[in-house]
């Protein structure tokens, strides 16, 4: 019995190493869930989300002792009976946690909708490196010359199965970050109704009413008649309500040196940028002002015209006529910028499709012609933000003090009838007989786990309790050896 009130104490009392293991298996489950998706999308395939909602660990233990002693005068005087001596014991303990399947209306609502100027604004004061979130978080990008009926419009998209437009994407948001390009935070005040007298305007009551509704009470300052002499301003006689908005805007750091490049002042962060239109559509950041980019479109020219010696060097002088046949970014007129922002199941998307990239066989084709040319990891330029902004590709050697190239996204595969060991990973997940991992090197994971941790914020952003469903819910219960 001694050593079953120790194990009782070891298995009930001591708590607090339970908690922690519980603790770590959420992170290992949750990581992995996300890891889980995005190998799906590297394969074109449809994603799955559950989530750990609850963790409740139970140990127990019991026991009990019977023994039994002849005894009265029926016990034979010179025979015997053997004691019998009985001793019972149970141990029992192991976690029981919820997966709910999140297939409701609402949670897909919240993943489906795009990150807004906002959450991009939280991130870049969380501190993530801002070529890191644009190459992340934008999915594409439009610059549309100004004035121009109708609109001439061009869209450069951040597809990674594309060589040509990964590496225009790419030119031009490098282009837009050595600009200084940031989001700004800038406050929208809107009229609501006409002027109202101190009668109209109520008590106090009426007033914390409408300061609960996000609205204010300012007064309206009469004019003064032509020709008479300003005198002291008077009590108030009229009033009215505003409503005061956050708008998320995209702006150039005005601190960051545009050598090449002519730009309207309202585009320079903290400007008063009366020309924008003020309901910014959700998914994209847009600005009506203005910038001429002369050096830009000589570097798309020069990737376009790199692209099409590349074709005719592969014999495809269709597609090349038909390339050369698309017209040109204008370097001598002014543009306007949109961005399109991504979901949090588009970045998981993105992620798989950069995974794919990675891993991608020979050559990767699309209808005639050859888009792609073997596997090529993803990289984005880390260094000092005071220092200028590199234009110069991943691809090429990096030149530029201060500035390195990191792998955005990898993951490595293992398969299970691969000979030799398998590469460590930091965190892994098997699917389909083949284990992918985070590399456990840093170097060569680059931002991989900051990434999803991005994402895990992303979902939980856009994912609320009530949103949790009451139905499908797999019960786990884990039981100890």
């Amino acid at each position: 019995m001694l050593l079953l009130s120790t194990a009782a104490c070891g298995v009930v009392d001591q708590f607090s190493d339970r908690a922690v293991d519980f603790n770590i298996e959420a992170e290992q489950a949750q990581l992995q869930a996300i890891l889980l998706n995005i190998i799906r999308a590297s394969y074109n395939r449809p994603m799955q989300f559950t989530t750990v909602s609850t963790v409740t660990g139970t140990a127990s233990v019991s026991g009990g002792t019977s023994l039994s002693i002849p005894f009265g005068h029926h016990r034979p005087p010179l025979q015997s009976s053997p004691d019998v001596l009985g001793i019972t014991d149970s141990i029992s303990g192991g976690p029981t946690f919820t997966v709910p399947v999140l297939d409701t209306q609402e949670f897909y609502q919240g993943e489906l909708k795009p990150v807004t100027g906002q959450e991009y604004r939280f991130f870049l004061d969380e501190g993530i490196t801002p070529s890191v979130l644009f190459y992340t978080l934008i999915d594409r990008i439009e610059l549309t010359v100004a004035g121009s009926k109708p609109p001439t419009i061009f869209t450069f998209h951040d597809y990674v199965g594309d060589d040509l437009d990964l590496d225009v994407f790419q030119a031009v948001g490098d282009y837009l970050l050595s600009m200084g390009l940031t989001i700004e935070r800038v406050e929208h005040t809107q009229q609501i109704g006409g002027a109202m007298n101190a009668a109209q305007l109520g008590g106090l009551r009426d007033l914390a009413a409408a300061t609960t509704a996000g609205l204010r009470v300012v007064p309206v300052q009469a004019a003064t008649p032509a020709g008479k002499a300003q005198h002291t301003p008077r009590t108030p006689t009229q009033y009215r309500a505003e409503k005061v908005e956050p708008i998320y805007r995209p702006c150039f750091d005005a601190m960051v040196p545009k050598p090449d490049v002519t730009m309207d002042a309202d585009l320079l962060c903290g400007s008063s940028a009366t020309t924008d239109n003020p309901a910014q559509t959700e998914g994209n950041l847009a600005r009506t002002g203005g910038f001429v980019a002369p050096r830009l479109a000589a570097w798309l020219a020069e990737i376009r015209n790199a692209f099409i010696r590349r074709l005719r060097e592969n014999h495809d002088d269709a597609a090349a006529d038909e390339l050369q046949r698309v017209p040109q970014l204008p370097g001598n007129q002014k543009l306007q910028l949109k961005l399109y922002t991504r979901s949090t199941e588009s970045i998981l998307y993105h992620f798989g499709s950069v995974v794919a990239r990675s891993r991608a066989q020979g050559r990767v084709t699309s209808q005639s012609f050859t888009v792609g040319i073997g596997p090529r990891v993803i990289q984005v330029k880390i260094g000092e933000p005071y220092l200028p902004y590199p234009l110069t590709s991943c691809q090429a050697p990096m030149r530029s003090a201060g500035y390195r190239c990191e792998n955005l996204f990898v993951l490595d595969a293992a398969s299970g009838t691969s000979d030799g060991p398998k590469p460590k990973a930091a965190i892994s997940v098997s699917y389909e007989g083949t284990e992918y991992g985070v590399p456990a090197d840093q170097e060569r994971a680059g931002r991989t786990m900051r990434l999803l941790d991005l994402v895990k914020q992303l979902l939980a952003l856009h994912t609320s309790a009530k949103e949790l469903p009451a139905s499908n819910v797999l019960n786990v219960i884990g039981s100890a050896p």
